[in-house]
């Protein structure tokens, strides 16, 4: 078999942490919402709620709550990371006037109140902030795992938080490169986040035979970047192709009608 091909780019204008169904009827901790935005400019502060129950009709939980960070690797996987270790870290903006403690009894819910306070003299520019807020259970219960062992079961779950400035929001993602792996039969594809808001949107993928006509879906994967980001996607090629030239189509669709980020791949296979 051999391939020959080129790359055309197009620009078209137009956490919750996871844990076992198990362990969660256990222990019963649900925290509310998974994302807490903010919109604040420099010198301002605001307050979100943030609803954690106790869902278990046996046992009372202890919790504290913690601040840290995170960000995305290239393949879009989350990474967690203490508190204030990223340069876009907010995580020392945000307090918790109630206190990193409480208590629910079986059954009981709370609402939290997590102030954030910009710091006076932030740069305008500085438009992303990100954070993480953990609500940890400090007092054990016992259970057994899926194999009917005895064990000790605390759980922790994760928000994320993001702080928009009062810049202009701009979304702009950008197609680096697009290339073939012949050998596994995979298109890859890197794209950057260049504007200065998170980006989230849908991959979308097709395999045009130029020879027969016939165009066949590669599928849609959702994504999720932040301002810098870099990229790299991998899109299987499911089915082996027939002989012929081929076009494969990718559209990074992020909800803006007038601006889509596009690449074409062209190669043969006979």
């Amino acid at each position: 078999m051999r391939y020959w091909q080129s790359i055309r780019l197009t620009l078209v204008w137009g956490i919750s942490l996871l844990m076992t169904p198990m362990l969660q009827a256990q222990v019963g901790l649900s925290v509310s919402p998974p994302r807490v935005y903010y919109t604040l400019g420099a010198g301002e502060s605001a307050a979100q709620q943030i609803l954690v129950s106790n869902t278990s009709n046996q046992h009372a939980l202890d919790l504290s709550i913690t601040f840290g960070d995170w960000k995305y690797d290239e393949s879009g996987n989350n990474i967690m990371l203490p508190p204030d270790t990223l340069s876009n870290s907010c995580a020392s903006w945000l307090s918790l006037p109630e206190g990193t403690y409480i208590t629910l009894e079986p059954g009981e819910s709370r609402n939290i109140g997590l102030v954030m306070t910009v710091p006076s003299g932030i740069d305008a520019d500085d438009n992303v902030r990100t954070a993480m807020v953990y609500i940890t259970q400090m007092n054990p219960v016992d259970g057994v795992d899926a194999r009917g062992a005895a064990i000790r079961i605390n759980v922790r779950q994760g928000i994320k938080i993001y702080r928009k400035g009062r810049q202009p929001e701009q979304k702009r993602l950008e197609i680096v490169n697009m290339s073939l792996d012949r050998e596994n039969n995979i298109i890859g594809l890197n794209f950057h986040n260049k504007g200065n808001s998170w980006v989230n949107g849908m991959l979308k993928a097709t395999l045009f035979n130029r020879t027969t006509g016939k165009e066949v879906s590669l599928g849609e994967t959702e994504f999720y970047t932040m301002p810098g980001d870099q990229r790299k996607v991998g899109i299987p090629i499911k089915e082996l192709p027939t002989k012929g030239d081929y076009t494969a189509t990718v559209i990074l669709d992020y909800g803006d009608e007038t601006a889509l980020e596009a690449a074409e791949l062209e190669f043969s296979y006979d």
